[in-house]
């Protein structure tokens, strides 16, 4: 916004000077005003840096020569305007904060010689949407480059160690690792190309990963079972591309070139190992991985001119291993079961939203993203003089996403909808073995 006080202050001085230029027989002009720049922009040149995103009500305005437009620390919730020239415009979404670890069980006492359980691990946060719901980008007439990227989510605490049994106890299972936090959309505004052969490539953020299941407590060394591992956090979504609008312009002819990619989903993580004791605990559960991002479930609309549009749905993420079982602490002792591994993330859809070419024979492709792969199973513990544990069922595979479950609108154009591939199974855990009476932890 411009200041009241100092556009004043120029008028007047402008009006001064204007006349005694007449009185003088010439004319002097008042120099234009400048906007003053949204918070935490600044300009060099035709270069612009902001570090606080756009907040709404605001707008930044290029120059009419070729600008570098860098965005990152917030969303575009106002406007931007490259106007004319070849333009850089660059938004990155915030990243998701990591989730809390979570914290240890308590040991066994003389009172209570359970071990108790620990704490489960924090959820991610969600990553930042680049451009959002209120957002406007503007590329203006020229041949602009214009990539959006949403936010990573944020990380899975990892889940607490399980307390230790005292004496007769049991050991307390380790903690559940937290999910990751979900990507941010790229688009999830109005973005326009005008005049030009303009190129925009609009990515959701990659899922957060899981946090890791804590390892289960030992027993005590009369007796008590050993406490399982925590069940490893899955990993979380990744971000859709675009669920706002492209606009192509209608009146152009030019070639736009606009590519919509959902995120890739997050990793699941590893189950906690089990604890030893009297009966090895069980290893824990990995994590899913995340499902693959929508590429666009917006619009996007090439307006006129021979056109490329294309809507990628994000990779599925990988399942986590499941955990070890945990070994017999002392004679006929058996093994604790492996832990299943994760499946993997189904991979995201291309386009369920509607991809419209406009005018002109135009190429549109929709792709589903490729399934994750499923984890294997973890090993079974040891026995002592007695059996050792199962190995765990390895992970699913991620299904492959479809190409297309939206709408095509333009049935002249060269259109492809192929889906995605699907993600490979986890092979199952190796069974424990009974060692002959060598008890070990």
């Amino acid at each position: 916004m411009r200041s009241t006080a100092r556009i004043s202050t120029a008028g007047r001085a402008g009006r001064a000077l204007i006349g005694l230029g007449t009185a003088a027989g010439f004319v002097l002009l008042a120099p234009a005003q400048a906007w003053a720049l949204p918070p935490g922009c600044t300009q060099s040149g035709n270069n612009f840096t902001c570090t606080a995103g756009i907040p709404a009500g605001q707008v930044l305005d290029g120059t009419s020569a070729d600008n570098v437009i860098t965005i990152t620390g917030g969303a575009v919730n106002g406007t931007v305007n490259g106007l004319a020239g070849n333009d850089t415009i660059r938004v990155t979404g915030t990243a998701g904060v990591s989730g809390t670890n979570g914290p240890p069980g308590a040991n066994g006492t003389v009172g209570t010689p359970a071990g108790s359980a620990g704490g489960n691990g924090g959820a991610g946060s969600v990553g930042g949407a680049g451009v959002g719901s209120t957002g406007i980008i503007d590329g203006g007439p020229g041949t602009d480059t214009i990539t959006v990227t949403g936010g990573a989510g944020g990380n899975g605490g990892n889940g607490g160690a399980g307390g230790l049994g005292l004496a007769s106890g049991a050991g307390g299972a380790g903690g559940n690792g937290g999910v990751g936090g979900i990507g941010g959309a790229a688009n999830a505004g109005t973005i326009t190309g005008a005049a030009g052969n303009d190129t925009a490539t609009l990515t959701g953020g990659k899922g957060g990963n899981g946090g890791l299941g804590g390892q289960g407590g030992n027993s005590g060394a009369v007796a008590g079972g050993a406490g399982a591992g925590g069940i490893g956090g899955a990993g979380a979504a990744g971000g859709v591309g675009n669920s706002g609008a492209f606009n192509g312009d209608l009146s152009d002819p030019g070639l736009d070139n606009v590519t919509a990619n959902g995120g890739a989903g997050g990793t699941g993580a590893a189950g906690g190992v089990g604890g030893c004791g009297h009966g090895g605990g069980a290893g824990g559960v990995g994590g899913a991985g995340g499902a693959g991002g929508i590429g666009n479930s917006g619009t996007v609309g090439g307006g006129a001119g021979v056109d490329i549009l294309k809507a990628n749905g994000g990779l599925g993420g990988n399942g986590g291993v499941g955990g070890k079982g945990g070994n017999g602490s002392s004679a006929v002792q058996p093994g604790g079961a492996g832990g299943v591994g994760g499946a993997g993330g189904a991979g995201g859809v291309g386009n369920s939203g509607n991809l419209n070419g406009g005018t002109g024979i135009d190429s549109i492709t929709a792709t589903g993203g490729n399934g994750g792969n499923g984890a294997g199973g973890g090993n079974g513990g040891t026995g002592c003089s007695g059996p050792g544990g199962p190995g765990g069922l390895g992970g699913a595979a991620g299904a492959g996403g479809l190409g297309n479950s939206g709408t095509i609108t333009d049935a002249a154009d060269t259109i492809a909808t192929p889906n995605g591939v699907s993600g490979l199974a986890g092979g199952n855990g190796v069974a424990g073995i009974n060692n002959g009476g060598i008890c070990t932890c």
